[in-house]
C-alpha cells in the first residue's frame, strides 16, 4: 500500500527546516544530519554484521596478535 502525504505538510517542513532529502526508497528526512545518522547507523550495523559471521567462519585473526600488530603499527 503506497503511501500519500499533503502537499502543504510538506511545505510546512521543509519551510521548517530550510532543507529536504529524499533518500533511494523515497523515505524524507527532514535534514541532512538526519539522514547522515541514519546511514551512519546502516553502515555500523552492517559492519558489526560481517564481524559476526567472520567469527562464526573461523575467519580473521586471534585478537592478541591483531593487538601487537596494531601496537606496532601506531608504536604504541
Amino acid at each position: 500500500m503506497q503511501q500519500t502525504t499533503n502537499i502543504q505538510a510538506i511545505e510546512a517542513e521543509i519551510n521548517k527546516y530550510e532543507q529536504i532529502v529524499t533518500s533511494e526508497n523515497n523515505v524524507i528526512f527532514a535534514n541532512m544530519e538526519e539522514h547522515n545518522r541514519k546511514n551512519e547507523r546502516k553502515d555500523i550495523i552492517k559492519k558489526l554484521k560481517r564481524a559476526e559471521e567472520e567469527i562464526e567462519n573461523k575467519e580473521g585473526i586471534e585478537s592478541n596478535i591483531a593487538f601487537k600488530e596494531l601496537r606496532q603499527k601506531y608504536k604504541y
